[in-house]
Formats: C-alpha cells, sequence, structure tokens
C-alpha cells in the first residue's frame, strides 16, 4: 500500500510541478512552463512517463531509511514534495552548484 500511494501521489506532484520545473522554458535554474502537463507535446510523453517512473524510484529509496520510522502521511508528503521539486534540479542539469 505505501508504494502504491508514493506511485500515485509522485506521479501527481510529477505532472503538476515536476516536470515544468526540470523541462519547462525558463532560466537557467527552473522552467517556467508546462505546468500540470499543458504545452507538452505527445512526443515528449514517453520521456515524460520515464522521468516520472524515475522520480518515484527517488521518494521511495529513502522508504528503506525511514521504514517504521516515520508516520504515513509525512512519509507521503515528503514523497509528494522530493518527486515534484528536490529529484529533478539533477535530471535537466538545472542546480545551482553549475553557475
Amino acid at each position: 500500500m505505501q508504494y502504491l500511494s508514493v506511485a500515485v501521489f509522485s506521479s501527481l506532484a510529477y505532472w503538476l510541478f515536476g516536470f515544468a520545473l526540470a523541462y519547462g522554458e525558463g532560466n537557467a535554474v527552473i522552467g517556467l512552463t508546462h505546468w500540470a502537463g499543458t504545452g507538452v507535446d505527445y512526443g515528449k510523453m514517453a520521456s515524460w512517463f520515464f522521468q516520472c517512473i524515475f522520480a518515484a524510484t527517488a521518494a521511495t529509496i529513502v522508504s528503506g531509511a525511514v521504514a517504521e520510522r516515520c508516520n504515513y502521511i509525512a512519509y507521503i508528503a515528503y514523497s509528494f514534495v522530493i518527486s515534484g521539486t528536490i529529484s529533478h534540479f539533477q535530471i535537466n542539469g538545472r542546480n545551482i552548484a553549475s553557475f
């Protein structure tokens, strides 16, 4: 149940703002377009799906470290945040350290 919930909420976060932050057109740090999948070309959907699963995997790796130590709601909230924001700054090479 935990991993299914992470898959659902991670996919939702990635759809809402994760793809936009990583691959949207914008400045050197974040993307500013494609919020909630608007304007994404259908040819990029395979890449979107792969990156979405990558984001969910980044969140589930932490589950081994926090197993039985973290509240379930807090873990879902953490998965939502990491899948939508933190993991995607490294996917497209947009990070503060690259300046």
